[in-house]
């Protein structure tokens, strides 16, 4: 008796079309995570090359599709960013029920490198909630809990409910439809840029799933959104999805004591980026000696990892 396919795993990036060789990346590590597995990608792009479309493209097989989506939102256009490594393309993620008409999708950032299986947060029963993420680790953090507790109640977040991580997010999208889930999070997105300042405003998304969803979102496991301090905290926990959140973690950061780009190297040379494998190699090897970063309106110079100037950034290298 042949056995019946199971259903393909559904994933979603909302990237800019500088971030798209990224998400080709998580996808070929999800590929090799996954042998066996059947898996449709969509990637919500607003700027989008045919050229990079192409490319994405050569890496559908038998059991993978590709699915590229241009958005045009006016109402995206008009939503404020804080963080000057932030895109609006942040904001896609609102729409995401909107766009993929499947019953529910797998959300992911692609500063993450895929390590283990998903068929397990796939069939995550989330108890009739509409959304599965993994707590914010600083809440878990004794020495962090008091500063938490202050930060849910200053972004209009009630007692009892915890704050989430919004990098992976497991959508059950035929609920989120029902609810118009994505016209209650642009008015709320509105309603907190008009009431909370800059600083407590500054995660965007992040603050507005929070507050929308509050009590409402499954916890999953750390496993899900193993960052540094998860991987302090869970030291013994399974990583499926690594996620390198901060600025100098990225792999693709030339900071000297960056030690997270030889994993992604090992990714790229699956996908159809791969000839970009030297430039990226030759980048993180002149970053050990000399490196300019801009993070936080501020750019800082280092030579062999030790800062030896920080000025303001000018507006173009923002």
């Amino acid at each position: 008796m042949e056995t019946p396919k199971r259903d393909a795993i559904v994933v979603a990036f909302c990237v800019s079309d500088s971030f798209i060789r990224h998400t080709a990346v998580v996808i070929a590590s999800i590929l090799a995570s996954n042998p066996g597995e059947r898996f449709v990608f969509h990637v919500l792009c607003g700027d989008l090359t045919d050229g990079n479309r192409a490319r994405l493209a050569t890496m559908a097989r038998e059991n993978v599709t590709v699915v590229c989506h241009n958005v045009r939102s006016s109402q995206i256009a008009s939503l404020p960013i804080f963080l000057e490594h932030v895109s609006r393309e942040t904001y896609y993620r609102y729409i995401i029920p909107d766009v993929i008409a499947a019953p529910r999708v797998i959300y992911s950032d692609v500063d993450v490198l895929v390590r283990g299986p998903l068929r397990p947060l796939w069939e995550t029963d989330l108890g009739g909630n509409p959304l599965g993420a993994v707590r914010e680790a600083c809440e878990l953090l004794g020495n962090q809990r008091e500063i938490w507790t202050r930060y849910r109640h200053a972004i209009g977040m009630t007692d009892g409910n915890p704050y989430f991580y919004a990098g992976l997010l497991l959508m059950d999208c035929d609920r989120l439809r029902a609810e118009r889930a994505s016209a209650r999070l642009f008015e709320d997105t509105h309603l907190c840029a008009k009431t909370l300042s800059p600083d407590l405003f500054s995660a965007t998304d992040q603050v507005v799933i929070n507050r929308v969803f509050q009590g409402r979102i499954a916890a999953l496991p750390a496993r899900y959104c193993m960052t540094d301090p998860m991987c302090t905290l869970f030291p013994k926990e399974p990583i499926v999805f690594r996620h390198y959140m901060g600025h100098y973690q990225k792999p693709w950061c030339n900071v000297a004591w960056n030690r997270t780009w030889p994993a992604y190297l090992r990714f790229l040379l699956k996908t159809p980026w791969r000839h970009d494998a030297w430039g990226f190699v030759w980048g993180h090897l002149k970053g050990i000696v000399w490196s300019v970063q801009t993070k936080n309106g501020h750019t800082r110079g280092f030579l062999f990892g030790i800062r030896v100037y920080k000025r303001v950034a000018k507006a173009k290298e923002c």
